[in-house]
């Protein structure tokens, strides 16, 4: 089965690692897979995941981004793909915009159409033309579609309404590699200068208004001054580095605050520290909350993020407007091994393959 993913670029993200680890894994002698693409790389000259690609024998596909300017076209150009590569299905990752490519797989003769929601709210939407856009969008996705996918139950109602049927394949991830290592951990602490007793919160993401990174270091700046060796590392990349950067500035914690690029091993860092913080605006399900917790992570989420994010006990939900510092006081600080943990275990990419492969066979 020859098989289109739909996103906008390949460099890091959540729906991007969630394709990643699906490729990784997927039976390959059954599915074909290629990725169109409409996105400029982040630096500029190719995709993080491009060359791994290639490997796994996944043709990238890039399309000037006329979603909005020309969207006839955009779609012209989409059926152009599917038709010259006589692609079986498309699955289409990208919200509200998947009515398009959507429409465009249904011109072409792709009869296995799927759409799929990995997040519970857009940015996009405080614009009031795209907001009512929205509504028409998501009555198109609901016609066009064959098999509707979503990361989570809240995911779901958010793209296809709360009357819709649905089908939850969650945000698959490698659980052994995730596992707790306390010589990876003093390692880490060692190579970045951190003493084997201090309090280490890690939050991982885009730098982009969706993560809520800007709050997240005025939590910590109330937290490091009743804790003065605590550090706070935050890893991603993004459009708003320069903004945190001069925010840890303005609030003189250079020396407390780490902003990392995004790391290839992202195990050694959940390994490292104490706390997993993550006081996002919205969300999907996060795959990297569920890392952290196949960790044995203490965890902390903003009340934005769904509850179903939740798979050990030591995850606690939190709005934004309340006392981080207190909670982070009073986390136990020992950790678990969840690795045999059912929730994580639901997680495996061993086993969120397979639910996908069936909605392949089945869409």
């Amino acid at each position: 089965m020859k098989i289109l993913h739909v996103i906008g670029g390949m460099d890091r993200g959540g729906a991007e690692s969630y394709i990643m680890n699906s490729l990784r894994n997927i039976d390959r002698e059954k599915y074909q897979c290629d990725i169109l693409t409409f996105l400029a790389p982040r630096d500029g000259k190719k995709y993080v995941y491009e060359d791994e690609l290639k490997t796994l024998g996944v043709k990238i596909i890039q399309i000037e981004d006329n979603r909005f300017k020309k969207p006839i076209k955009f779609i012209k150009d989409v059926e152009k793909v599917l038709r010259e590569g006589g692609y079986d299905a498309i699955h289409s990752h990208i919200d509200f915009m998947s009515a398009i490519t959507l429409r465009a797989a249904r011109n072409a003769g792709v009869k296995k159409r799927i759409s799929h929601s990995h997040n519970t709210n857009n940015s996009n939407l405080k614009k009031p033309l795209l907001k009512a856009c929205s509504n028409v969008f998501r009555r198109q996705i609901n016609r066009e579609a064959t098999m509707r996918l979503a990361c989570g139950e809240d995911a779901g109602r958010f793209l296809y309404g709360a009357k819709q049927e649905f089908r939850v394949i969650h945000n698959g991830i490698d659980i052994q590699r995730f596992r707790y290592n306390s010589n990876t951990r003093k390692m880490m602490r060692a190579k970045l200068g951190v003493d084997d007793d201090a309090v280490v919160l890690l939050n991982v993401g885009r730098f982009e208004e969706q993560k809520n990174q800007e709050h997240l270091i005025d939590i910590f700046g109330d937290y490091v001054r009743k804790n003065k060796t605590a550090k706070l590392v935050i890893i991603g990349e993004g459009s708003l580095r320069q903004n945190l950067e001069d925010k840890i500035a303005s609030e003189r914690l250079e020396k407390s605050v780490m902003l990392l690029p995004a790391q290839d091993n992202m195990e050694r860092f959940y390994s490292m520290a104490d706390i997993f913080i993550l006081p996002s605006l919205f969300e999907g399900v996060p795959t990297v909350g569920i890392e952290a917790q196949a960790s044995g992570l203490k965890c902390l989420f903003s009340s934005n993020v769904p509850k179903e994010t939740k798979l050990l006990d030591t995850a606690e939900f939190l709005p934004l407007e309340d006392n981080w510092t207190s909670k982070i006081i009073a986390v136990a600080d020992k950790r678990g091994d969840a690795i045999k943990n059912a929730k994580v275990q639901e997680y495996a990419i061993e086993n969120t393959v397979k639910a996908l492969e069936k909605a392949y066979d089945e869409a």
